[in-house]
């Protein structure tokens, strides 16, 4: 059974970029772990996760794929060198990484995007300058696939998200 790993900020997460895709990866029959940096993740819309663990307890098992929610919160996760490490270790052997909305910035701060297509959430006019600075291409489209990468935009784009995850992980 392939296991992903959901990776929530604590407060500020996007609702419906955490649900929609969890309910389509365990519909497929995929087992969904979830995990912050603190114990309890608070949404947008105030639902709330309760996670067994925290990331540093995490980042010695083995997942198939990790996923990061967006909105703002996630921008927060830029901070830990933790997740940053699981990340690129992740992108280099082939495993599955994903982001939606806010969350592509991550990958743009952490530098594990250059010569990689992605797309993420533009609220500020600044995401294609960010990840040309990276060297990434922007792609502005809902969903980018590059190899084992998946970004997309926002909400608006969180079925065709999911979908994509799970062509992926096939």
């Amino acid at each position: 059974m392939k296991k992903i790993l959901m990776v929530l900020a604590p407060k500020m997460f996007r609702d419906l970029e955490y649900l929609v895709p969890k309910a389509f990866i365990e519909k497929k029959g995929y087992r969904v772990m979830t995990v912050s940096t603190e114990y309890i993740s608070t949404g947008k819309f105030g639902f709330e996760v309760e996670h067994s663990a925290t990331i540093e307890d995490f980042q010695h098992i083995e997942f198939d794929g990790m996923l990061f929610v967006g909105w703002l919160g996630s921008l927060e996760l830029s901070k830990s060198n933790t997740l940053k490490a699981m990340t690129k270790d992740y992108l280099d052997n082939g495993k599955l990484v994903a982001s939606i909305c806010a969350a592509p910035r991550l990958l743009i701060d952490w530098e594990l995007v250059n010569g990689r297509k992605i797309t993420g959430n533009n609220w500020d006019n600044n995401f294609d300058n960010l990840a040309k600075s990276a060297g990434a291409v922007p792609i502005n489209e809902d969903v980018v696939i590059d190899w084992n990468l998946v970004t997309a935009n926002g909400p608006e784009s969180v079925e065709a998200f999911s979908n994509a995850l799970l062509e992926v992980l096939k």
